[in-house]
């Protein structure tokens, strides 16, 4: 009866697929990765609205997908505990004490069903993933579930388009009915966030790409990306004033130096050398962020590592920072 009721919300909700969502996927591994999930699964995703776990929902409409949600519901607004429970959720109890959540998942994940789970905790207005609670390691590991990482850059809107990056699955098995220790936990946990935020930076650079890359010598204006060449490459920054560009790395990286966002002069950027300023299309302008939200991004990420020449170089910081994408 619940799996009837949960699938006819979920056609009422293909409208909104329609119309809001249009949602596009992208894959970790594009050719060799499943596009199905294939028995149990711990979905695990960045959050910010309401409609995060609906678009997953839609975009896995043949599997039965269930949720943790709070217990705050006791006693009181039956009917509303009733629905949740029809459109999969799996009931936590507010003091923590409770742990009947482990048995009910279990029993679901048994059946092969998947279980989505939003590791920031509430809604997370941040610019970039937050650092995950661990929870979702040890449901994945008591149910021996694998681990599936959803990235949504939640675009919603009438004229707007979601975009989704699927990671490839993460196997726990080994450690399942394990005693795990809380320093191996916070180990599992690190890796997989920094995993997740490296999928998060490739679905940012898929969409940057589509973007024009003209660049011309001129005089650089606040939030400008900015670049000069070195060599056999070129370097890329952010330009905030004379004396700030936000940059990942240095223009000349000498072996030992740690590849972190920093800020220098534009005399320090440039090196000598004239830097060229990048202009894009009319039509792409709608993407740049406001000078005040693009100055408070860079400025964020100062200090902030994980470079990584494919999918987290100089380049992709600087359409992140630049790009509301």
């Amino acid at each position: 009866m619940n799996k009837a009721l949960y699938y006819f919300g979920l056609i009422q909700l293909l409208l909104v697929q329609l119309f809001l969502f249009k949602t596009k996927k992208y894959y970790e591994d594009e050719g060799k990765q499943n596009k199905r999930i294939v028995g149990s699964a711990i979905i695990i995703s960045n959050h910010r609205s309401f409609w995060d776990g609906i678009v997953i929902a839609l975009i896995y409409f043949f599997k039965r997908l269930h949720f943790l949600v709070t217990d705050f519901y006791r006693n009181k607004r039956r009917l509303l505990k009733f629905i949740i429970s029809v459109a999969g959720g799996i009931f936590v109890g507010e003091n923590g004490q409770n742990f009947d959540f482990i048995e009910k998942s279990k029993k679901v994940t048994a059946k092969g069903r998947a279980i989505l789970m939003f590791p920031e905790g509430g809604f997370k207005f941040t610019y970039e993933p937050s650092k995950f609670s661990a929870g979702y390691i040890m449901l994945a590991i008591k149910t021996g579930a694998k681990i599936v990482p959803v990235v949504n850059d939640f675009n919603y809107g009438l004229f707007k388009r979601v975009h989704i990056m699927v990671g490839n699955s993460i196997d726990l098995s080994n450690h399942f009915g394990a005693d795990i220790t809380k320093e191996k936990l916070n180990e599992i946990n690190d890796e997989i966030s920094n995993k997740f935020l490296m999928l998060f930076y490739k679905l940012k650079r898929k969409k940057a790409e589509k973007l024009s890359n003209n660049y011309t010598f001129a005089s650089p204006k606040k939030g400008d990306v900015i670049r000069v060449f070195v060599g056999h490459y070129h370097h890329y920054g952010v330009y905030l004033n004379a004396g700030e560009v936000i940059q990942f790395g240095h223009t000349i990286n000498r072996n030992g130096d740690n590849v972190v966002v920093n800020s220098v002069s534009l005399n320090d950027f440039c090196d000598n050398k004239i830097p060229e300023v990048r202009t894009l299309k009319r039509s792409e302008k709608r993407f740049v962020r406001s000078l005040e939200d693009m100055e408070k991004y860079a400025k964020s990420c100062i200090g902030q590592g994980g470079y990584d020449i494919v999918n987290n170089n100089c380049l992709d910081f600087a359409n992140r920072v630049t790009l509301d994408l």
